[in-house]
């Protein structure tokens, strides 16, 4: 049994060694260095634009935290006649709604393998980004879900001389927030293309900079037969959720996919409806920004596009839910290994590079309230070309480096076109860059 005497002079021990342990001091900075890496000072002369290349937005897989997930603020309008008919009762209404959201964001996460080019290895990238209805906070229980009953506008017709489908009067007069909330007005068949024998109803829908029409969702819930347990068996049911997908998807900057559509892994090709099993037809596409009958996949450069959409054009990103500006630890970032963002962020927690970890910046990176950077001894961060701001209407805390003896963090910039805003502790750079704090 150890003595009092043994116990006392172990207790002295264990404190004298760790007295002599070096201590880890943190020091806010307050001026950058320019830097001196001539691979990296190179690398920066050759770029052009790399914040507005679709590819530089699609997520890693190994790291999908840096890639943050969007929210898209959608409200419906189901326009009836003046009778309150042609369309959705309030309770179908709001639950075939939810159903076809539901579902449309299904395809956007899980995402299908593409179907061409025929034995293609196009990688399969999930989407990270979904719809959310969105009601005002001005309507008493508002739901984002809107009925309206008017003659003029329950109907869409794509083609003949009453053709309105391109039309921006329903929009014009039933929109809600316009700027904000992706506006998606559901109308279907007037009555005359009803009572006409040589009518034949097809999926119509169109895509306007910020607002939607998508038609016949009504006659397509109501041409679907259901098995015994009231669970849709036919197609018909979900086309409406296709057309969402795909009406969206030319919202936030994609084109059709069967042409030239800036992306290099969707193939040209006939556009045919479905498998024929012989000619063109042999093999249909499935990409959802197709015309055929399965629409369940993007390609890596797709997904990349609707990312660099939604962060750079400030149309689309107050179209977003705006969930980056209370900080939230759990969607803190941890850079452990070499990374060099070429795209715009929206981060919501920390950030920390790590020993032996460096992270360049290089384009327009938002931080929430609060939101610290933090290198460690051996870690480096390079701005390069970046803007560090808070799109809160607040302020980030600022970069924080620490020190553990004669090592330390680094914190270095390269270029002229480096910017630092809305910056707590203020952070002083050359007079050819930009500070505001």
């Amino acid at each position: 049994m150890l003595s009092i005497r043994n116990i006392l002079a172990f207790c002295i021990l264990v404190f004298l060694l760790s007295s002599c342990k070096e201590k880890v001091k943190a020091v806010w900075i307050s001026e950058i260095p320019e830097g001196d890496n001539a691979e990296l000072t190179a690398e920066l002369a050759e770029l052009t634009n790399p914040c507005y290349k679709s590819e530089n937005y699609i997520p890693d897989l190994e790291h999908l935290d840096h890639t943050s997930l969007k929210r898209i603020k959608c409200n419906f309008h189901v326009i009836r006649n003046s009778k309150g008919e042609r369309n959705f009762s309030e309770k179908e209404g709001v639950k075939f709604i939810k159903d076809m959201v539901l579902s449309a964001n299904g395809s956007y996460f899980r995402n299908d393998k593409m179907k061409l080019p025929v034995g293609n290895d196009t990688p399969v990238i999930t989407g990270r980004f979904g719809m959310d209805i969105w009601p005002t906070d001005y309507i008493p229980n508002d739901d984002g879900i809107y009925f309206h009953d008017d003659d003029e506008f329950y109907y869409v017709i794509n083609r003949g001389p009453e053709k309105n489908i391109f039309k921006r009067d329903v929009f014009e007069k039933y929109g809600i927030q316009k700027d904000s909330v992706v506006n998606i007005f559901i109308q279907d068949l007037h009555i005359d293309s009803l009572n006409s024998t040589s009518y034949k109803p097809s999926s119509n829908g169109v895509a306007f900079a910020t607002w939607i029409k998508a038609g016949l969702w009504y006659y397509s819930a109501n041409k679907t037969s259901y098995d015994k347990n009231g669970k849709a068996v036919q197609p018909l049911y979900y086309r409406p959720a296709k057309q969402l997908c795909h009406e969206m998807g030319h919202v936030f900057g994609l084109a059709h996919a069967w042409g030239r559509d800036n992306c290099e892994d969707t193939p040209t090709h006939s556009n045919c409806w479905s498998d024929k099993g012989f000619g063109p037809c042999k093999v249909a596409s499935n990409n959802i920004m197709d015309y055929n009958a399965n629409m369940s996949a993007l390609t890596p450069c797709q997904v990349g596009r609707v990312h660099m959409t939604a962060l750079t054009r400030s149309n689309k990103r107050n179209l977003l839910i705006k969930d980056w500006c209370k900080l939230n630890d759990f969607k803190s970032i941890n850079i452990k290994k070499d990374f060099i963002w070429n795209s715009c962020k929206t981060l919501q927690g920390n950030l920390t590079i790590h020993d032996g970890a460096r992270l360049v910046m290089r384009c327009e990176t938002s931080l929430a309230n609060g939101a610290t950077i933090t290198v460690h001894p051996g870690g480096e961060l390079v701005l390069q070309g970046a803007r560090l701001y808070n799109d809160c209407e607040g302020q980030w805390e600022g970069i924080k480096v620490l020190h553990k003896g004669k090592q330390k963090g680094k914190v270095t910039y390269l270029g002229n076109a480096n910017i630092i805003e809305d910056c707590k502790h203020e952070i002083n750079i050359p007079p050819a860059n930009k500070i505001k704090s």
